[in-house]
């Protein structure tokens, strides 16, 4: 059974600008806190999903409407002794017996639990993933200070918390529609651009270039978008609206999913288009060069030449394709009317190498204030 999340077409997105949801409460690019929140978040989950089968019922217990009468309209099990802050580790050992009655209603956790009796551990721990996610959630929004952020953190609060009350999947729709939201894909349309651009090149010269554009595609993937209100006064007379429906999908389903993974997670680049990447273009190639200009002595020798010299010519030819009102890679039947293809792979291991190698020399970096107006571009040089 599904369960539809009721965000609002262009609600305002989750996540202040250039931040993941890390650590609940956390906030920047996402980068080693970001990891670590979300390697905590899974650690949480691991541990809680090795518990005995009581500790687990009352976990859920806390999030389930008790069913002793059909009056009662208690919608979670509270404990009589509720635990210290922080919680000492040798009472969240302890699991209160299915008699302990609720402090709220006066009914016995197994009255709120009675639906879970006979449902497999398979389903038990998908429950309680989300049930971690709810809290991580619940800690976000009271912890968030941006008005619009809280509000969207707060409707997939509802949505998680709704689906353990009705044991369904989180499935976030609505007036957001489903992915993927353009096409060609921003994937295919970079897969076009190898093509229509470089499928003259011999063997080896062309694996450089595929070698870039899986880098740049992968970059895609783990950027921080903007806000909307953060774009507007930058970009003023831009699409703001249609901005902010993608940004908030983005979150909904790129972002927080990779901290919340009972929600589904998608690529950015397998569900978005040529829109968002108009958008975003112009600033992620500037701070991405910016980038690689002042920390170029990280770069491994073997790779300097590949990022300084050959990267910023490829996003310049790349980025003529993107605004361009008439370029071909973003026709749909565009590899049928090609005598070849070259399909990128997002899975070989040679990109995944390059890749780890741009993000453990350049952590990812979101759009700064000073940034914003003062970028400084290589001089490009053609490629070899």
């Amino acid at each position: 059974m599904s369960e539809s999340g009721g965000l609002q077409q262009g609600s305002p997105a989750v996540g202040a600008a250039g931040s993941a949801p890390a650590a609940p409460g956390g906030g920047g690019a996402e980068c080693s806190g970001a990891a670590a929140g979300s390697a905590g978040i899974a650690a949480k989950k691991a541990q809680l999903r090795s518990a005995p089968r009581p500790k687990k019922l009352e976990k859920l217990g806390v999030y389930s409407s008790c069913k002793a009468e059909e009056s009662c309209k208690c919608n979670g099990w509270k404990s009589q002794n509720p635990p210290p802050t922080p919680p000492r580790v040798d009472l969240q050992q302890t699991a209160v017996s299915l008699t302990e009655p609720c402090r709220s209603c006066s009914h016995l956790l197994a009255d709120h639990v009675s639906h879970l009796e006979n449902i497999s551990e398979e389903e038990m721990n998908r429950l309680l993933g989300v049930a971690l996610d709810v809290e991580y959630l619940f800690t976000c929004v009271h912890k968030e200070e941006d008005a619009d952020t809280k509000q969207v953190y707060f409707s997939l609060f509802k949505l998680l918390r709704k689906c353990i009350l009705q044991m369904g999947k989180p499935v976030v729709e609505g007036a957001l529609e489903s992915p993927p939201f353009e096409k060609p894909s921003i994937e295919q349309g970079v897969n076009n651009f190898v093509q229509y651009k470089f499928s003259h090149l011999p063997s080896k010269e062309r694996q450089t270039i595929v070698e870039l554009a899986k880098m740049f595609l992968n970059q895609i993937n783990y950027w921080q978008l903007e806000t909307p209100s953060q774009r507007r006064q930058c970009s003023p007379i831009d699409d703001a609206a249609g901005y902010k429906v993608n940004y908030t999908r983005w979150l909904c389903y790129c972002n927080v999913p990779q901290f919340c993974d009972s929600l589904p997670r998608y690529e950015t680049t397998q569900i978005f288009g040529r829109t968002l990447l108009r958008s975003v273009f112009t600033v992620m190639r500037r701070q991405l060069l910016e980038q690689a200009r002042q920390e170029k002595d990280k770069l491994p020798p073997e790779k300097r030449t590949l990022i300084l010299t050959h990267f910023p010519k490829f996003l310049s030819m790349l980025e003529e394709e993107v605004y361009s009102h008439n370029s071909p890679i973003w026709n749909e039947d565009f590899l049928a009317s090609s005598s070849t293809s070259v399909q990128l792979g997002l899975q070989t291991g040679k990109w995944l190498y390059l890749s780890s190698v741009w993000r453990a020399c350049f952590p990812p970096i979101s759009v700064s204030k000073t940034m914003k107006r003062q970028f400084c571009v290589f001089p490009e040089a053609p490629l070899k």
